[in-house]
């Protein structure tokens, strides 16, 4: 876990919407036999999410590993699972950071940076550095148009 200080759920998968994450252990309760995993979110919470049968599925053919980050989706009663490997990559990825930044201005959400420490802090930075350069690179297209109106 990223931080200590992280505040931890359970997730029912039935009231899942979108959650992006890296994955930071599987495992089976000895009471129930259920498997589930912990999922570190972006959004600075700790998942506990009792494995799907798609879950089982893809784990069965070596996806989900411990350290991947994972993109959950429910579109109504399908739950698409989107692994995108190793979860260090992914911090490097510039175009990944270019459309969740896009993806969170469009939803209305300025993306920010809550003080975490590891992976989640470095993840949360990477975000709030895109959206600085999204900002960036739309006030310069406004005023490249302003400038070519004020040419006419």
């Amino acid at each position: 876990m990223s931080d200590d200080r992280l505040p931890m759920t359970t997730l029912d998968v039935r009231d899942l919407t979108s959650i992006d994450g890296r994955i930071l252990v599987h495992g089976e309760e000895e009471a129930s036999g259920r498997s589930y995993l912990m999922l570190e979110g972006t959004d600075g919470q700790v998942y506990h999410i009792y494995r799907t049968p798609e879950m089982e599925e893809l784990r069965s053919q070596r996806g989900l590993q411990t350290n991947s980050f994972v993109r959950l989706r429910k579109f109504g009663a399908v739950v698409e699972i989107q692994d995108m490997g190793d979860a260090e990559a992914v911090l490097r990825n510039k175009s990944h950071f270019r459309e969740a930044t896009s993806e969170m201005i469009r939803g209305g959400v300025m993306p920010k940076d809550d003080g975490w420490s590891g992976w989640l802090g470095r993840y949360q930075k990477a975000v709030v550095d895109a959206a600085f350069a999204h900002e960036e690179r739309q006030a310069k297209e406004r005023e490249r148009r302003r400038s070519r109106g004020l040419g006419r």
